[in-house]
């Protein structure tokens, strides 16, 4: 049966190229040596697709990511942006993203970037002897002092930033350190990636025996973040604000709850113009059952095809089936809506499951810690 509540597409992600200049230690992206380089054909085409095939709601998120978006030529953005300008109708805003490690930015970069509006994530993990541990040049050698020249750049040309941060358990040891670091560099905001065991990152620093540090590093977080006079806008923090505030702790439905749940919320773009939905980081990834996550190509497929390939009629069964049991047994799922489809097939090998280490360590401990945080204030 067709699936009749596809889309409109929230977030489009393009992998103009999987090549990176970089060889962190925890990256999940099994191809990043390869320098094969999207066409821009596949840009054209992805944006008349969505056009015609009314997959458009008011705004897009457009966001350029893995490998290294900056290693393609500055004037491959400058190309997309007309065609951004040409194709896609006024009524849909189109807002640019970009996640870079910030390694290869100098002035030309940034002014485009303020010319187009370029939302700009850095990745970054603290402090030098955080970073430098895992985040490191195909060399060997650490990329804080490389990292910390793009965002002097950025700051020089007043183009705000976000951070992304994955953490590790050795950075657990440090939440005033990071902190104090995020706040006084001037991100906008910061959100923290646990290190996750996905894609060819097979295991993950952060296990059973760092679950102690890992209450204590987001309680103090909390802590932190709640002094006005020094406040840092924390991704995870907003997120558990927006649930517990908007009343949506009672949930009567379960599906379609996320943006990894709903089929082509997210649509997800490779060189070659192949897609998938989902979690991105699907897209590139082989299984056994699934062969996979390819659900057509953009040059000679539309994107409501889907739902005759046989691949999603699976993956998207068994995402369903796996929410459903997430709603029918967990006390935390208003906080995650079932969580992501990527990591119960890496953790657990099925979509068709529920809790995950990622799901335990960047939802449930969170919230737990958070909501005692919260309590002990009342009790003062």
């Amino acid at each position: 049966m067709p699936i009749s509540n596809i889309g409109p597409v929230d977030l489009l992600i393009f992998q103009p190229t999987p090549f990176c200049n970089l060889d962190c230690k925890y990256c999940y992206l099994p191809d990043r040596s390869s320098k094969v380089r999207m066409d821009i054909n596949i840009i054209r085409q992805t944006l008349q697709n969505l056009v015609k095939e009314n997959l458009l709601g008011d705004t897009l998120n457009l966001l350029w990511h893995a490998g290294e978006p900056t290693v393609m030529p500055l004037e491959f953005y400058e190309s997309v942006s007309k065609l951004v300008s040409d194709i896609i109708p006024e009524k849909t805003k189109v807002l640019q993203q970009i996640q870079t490690n910030a390694t290869l930015l100098n002035d030309e970069w940034c002014l485009f970037f303020k010319k187009v509006d370029m939302l700009v994530g850095v990745s970054l993990d603290g402090p030098q002897h955080i970073n430098d541990k895992n985040r490191v040049m195909r060399n060997g050698k650490g990329t804080f002092d490389q990292i910390m020249g793009g965002i002097s750049l950025l700051k020089k040309h007043n183009i705000e930033f976000s951070i992304i941060s994955v953490i590790t358990d050795y950075a657990l040891d440090f939440p005033d350190e990071i902190y104090n670091f995020f706040k006084e560099l001037g991100a906008s905001n910061v959100g923290f990636n646990m290190d996750e065991e996905e894609g060819i990152n097979t295991e993950s620093s952060i296990n059973k025996n760092s679950e102690l540090k890992l209450r204590s590093f987001w309680k103090r977080i909390f802590q932190l973040q709640t002094n006005l006079s020094y406040h840092l806008s924390v991704r995870e923090i907003h997120e558990f604000n927006a649930t517990l505030f908007n009343a949506n702790l009672k949930v009567n439905d379960y599906q379609n709850m996320g943006q990894q749940l709903h089929p082509l919320s997210i649509l997800t773009i490779d060189t070659e113009g192949n897609f998938s939905t989902f979690s991105p980081e699907l897209l590139g990834m082989k299984d056994d059952k699934y062969i996979n996550f390819h659900f057509g190509n953009v040059l000679k497929d539309t994107f409501s095809s889907i739902n005759s390939n046989e691949i999603f009629k699976s993956v998207n069964q068994d995402i369903i089936k796996g929410v459903k049991k997430c709603f029918d047994t967990c006390d935390y799922f208003s906080f995650c809506g079932g969580g992501a489809p990527s990591n119960k097939l890496y953790e657990n090998g099925s979509f068709d499951t529920t809790e995950t280490n990622f799901c335990k360590y960047s939802k449930k401990i969170l919230v737990d810690s958070f909501l005692e945080e919260i309590e002990k204030e009342l009790d003062n």
